[in-house]
């Protein structure tokens, strides 16, 4: 029986040690592709400056920053997840959140061509559902953060997480 249980425990082990590199390798790349992400936003911005409206090298511009932003929130995620051993729910609800509004903006920026078409119905929907889901998530991430600081800490050792 000893010997069943350390196997299981060197299996663990393994285990642990993948979980954290592969958590490792994701967050570098994401941090890779974040980085090169922002260099190619601001190229682009740079480069567009003077060539059509600016409202919409603005929104363009808006619309890569909060990708950016989108990269980091998930690097942050892998940076708790590695740390604590526990995977939240709030930081992916605020990614969710981002990625939305991200949508909203986007979908805005193109309704203006779709005044007075029959697609301007389907972007006003979209808008829409995209709005509610905003508000879904908001309103997910506050009953979450209430319950959290309702319950009492527990510590929990190393082993007891596994």
């Amino acid at each position: 029986m000893g010997e069943e249980k350390g196997r299981r425990s060197g299996v663990a082990v393994v285990l642990n040690y993948s979980e954290f590199f592969l958590n490792a390798a994701v967050a570098v790349a994401l941090g890779v592709g974040g980085f090169i992400l922002l260099g190619v936003v601001a190229y682009d911005f740079v480069q567009g400056l003077g060539h059509g409206p600016f409202v919409r090298q603005v929104l363009q511009l808006l619309s890569g920053l909060l990708l950016v932003f989108i990269f980091t929130e998930l690097i942050g995620t892998l940076r708790v997840v590695i740390a604590t051993r526990e995977v939240k729910a709030e930081p992916f609800l605020v990614v969710g959140i981002v990625a939305s509004i991200r949508r909203v903006i986007v979908v805005g920026a193109e309704a203006e061509n779709a005044i007075g078409t029959a697609r301007f119905k389907d972007v006003m929907l979209e808008i829409g559902v995209l709005s509610g889901t905003v508000l879904v998530l908001g309103v997910t991430f506050f009953v979450l953060r209430m319950a959290r600081a309702e319950e009492p800490p527990t510590s929990k050792g190393p082993t007891e997480r596994l």
